[in-house]
């Protein structure tokens, strides 16, 4: 007999995008009859919140969010608490029923001051009286609610990121200016590169040239310019993220070391007390000029993406190109194995061949196909055609990686091989995701963003490597046709 799914495996599930598959799953557990367990209706009520944001019409949007929130009123209901209570005023808003809003959120008010002692954030408790105030219009006190609720946690980056998506939606549906929430917004993201290993004295002076609102540096630490930059974001108390091609030792020899020992002692430092260190893949190649070309994109799209998560920023200091990356965007779908696996490999071909020109034709690879793409773009349009064409008739894993992936030619039938970690990167992800999902690696989400692709990435969690180095970051991709 098959165990039912937990709360926290369905919310999983929607987090990876794929919400077919985890109200699938709190249906077939039962949680979607169960009128008693607060725990389930709040999932409910985010399921349908997630529904109405993937819907296509007006009326259908409204709907969901009068359903998720009468299943966040009625969690409330059977355990009292503002988290629910202001789910349910501010959906109620967004469904259309501005009168039901101020109800809750006048009830939401009341218990604030009733119960000071509720488990909650400083924050938090502070964010939830100003939503509550925002819903009955009276901006001021919301305004200053919100910046006690700053006050309280002046770093906590995501969760203002979340806060001012919800005012941002209520500000929007009750019209008026949005300006007064620039308070929410965090400092810029920067990427930064420099022509590697410029030489420079590490004793003489050198300035770098930053903004006054940037607050996260994402690049690497090359004697000279880089390496001044890493100082200058931490001297500031800005988060830095260290994207290196390859290992740090192998980047050290080539770009550091020759320079000189303090120029080493000064990669180390600022290596210990960088917030995050990514190695681009593949680690064993030496940092040659395709490998830093790589790193150096996925340092501006890690910017991007950092911007986008946190509702901010991003800038750019220094030669990072415009254009494509060398690589190649290998895709890696699995459709279910068992009985009816060659009908649902032949939908695959026929759609796979209707999505694009791949650089590596489709293959299989034991129960997964996979696909190369010249850039990440096809890839992903390849992806999301393909979902939308077969997600109800198989239950669809869809990966992607990008990298530099070596390729041989297979000498039985003359085509193109992707070989390798980069194709053992792309096989284990799809094999991890959950069904109904399109889900890339980090250098791909970051790739991905670096050539203009809208805010359509998603931080879900990471994955274990295979090949040694650090856990590889997944994104999930928002399929075709949702916001």
């Amino acid at each position: 007999m098959l165990t039912a799914a937990p709360l926290s495996t369905i919310i999983a599930l929607a987090r990876a995008g794929a919400l077919d598959h985890a109200w699938g799953q709190f249906a077939a557990a039962g949680y979607d009859r169960d009128e008693e367990d607060p725990a389930a209706l709040t999932v409910k009520g985010r399921l349908l919140k997630d529904h109405a944001l993937r819907a296509s019409d007006e009326d259908s949007r409204r709907r969901y969010y009068l359903q998720s929130a009468d299943c966040y009123r009625r969690a409330a209901a059977l355990q009292p608490g503002t988290y629910p209570l202001i789910n349910a005023a501010t959906l109620s808003l967004l469904s259309g029923n501005r009168a039901q809003a101020e109800e809750i959120a006048r009830a939401v008010l009341e218990r604030i001051g009733r119960e000071p002692d509720e488990p909650e954030t400083p924050y938090w408790r502070a964010a939830t009286e100003a939503e509550a105030l925002l819903l009955l219009g009276r901006r001021d006190e919301a305004a200053a609610a919100l910046a006690a609720a700053v006050a309280a946690a002046p770093r906590a980056w995501e969760d203002h990121a979340s806060t001012l998506r919800q005012f941002l939606a209520i500000q929007d549906e009750l019209g008026g200016d949005r300006a007064w929430l620039a308070a929410l917004r965090p400092p810029r993201s920067l990427s930064y590169a420099a022509a590697k290993a410029d030489g420079a004295d590490p004793d003489e002076p050198m300035a770098a040239p930053l903004e006054a609102d940037v607050g996260f540096g994402f690049g690497a630490l090359a004697a000279g310019l880089e390496l001044v930059v890493a100082e200058a974001l931490l001297a500031r108390g800005a988060e830095l993220h260290v994207i290196l091609p390859g290992d740090a030792e192998s980047f050290a020899a080539r770009f550091v070391d020759p320079h000189g020992p303090a120029w080493r002692r000064r990669f180390d430092a600022a290596l210990a007390a960088a917030e995050s260190v990514r190695h681009v893949r593949p680690l064993q190649r030496p940092p040659d000029a395709a490998l830093v070309a790589l790193a150096d994109r996925v340092a501006r799209g890690a910017a991007l993406l950092n911007a986008r998560r946190l509702m901010g920023e991003a800038a750019q200091l220094g030669p990072q190109g415009g254009g494509a990356a060398e690589g190649l965007a290998l895709l890696a779908i699995r459709v279910g194995g068992g009985s009816g696996f060659e009908d649902r490999l032949g939908a695959l071909r026929d759609a796979l061949a209707d999505a694009g020109s791949p650089t590596v034709a489709p293959h299989l690879s034991g129960e997964t196909i996979l696909a190369g793409y010249a850039d990440c773009e096809g890839a992903a349009a390849a992806a999301r055609a393909v979902h939308a064409r077969l997600r109800g008739s198989a239950p669809l894993q869809i990966a992607g990686h990008y990298g530099l992936i070596e390729c041989v030619r297979d000498p039985f039938s003359g085509a193109l091989r992707p070989t390798g970690s980069g194709a053992d990167i792309a096989e284990a992800i799809a094999e991890a995701i959950p069904p109904g999902s399109i889900c890339v690696s980090d250098d791909f989400a970051a790739v991905l963003a670096a050539g203009g692709a809208p805010g359509e990435a998603s931080w879900i969690g990471e994955l274990s490597a295979l090949d040694g180095g650090a856990a590889i970051g997944l994104y999930a991709l928002a399929a075709a046709g949702t916001s």
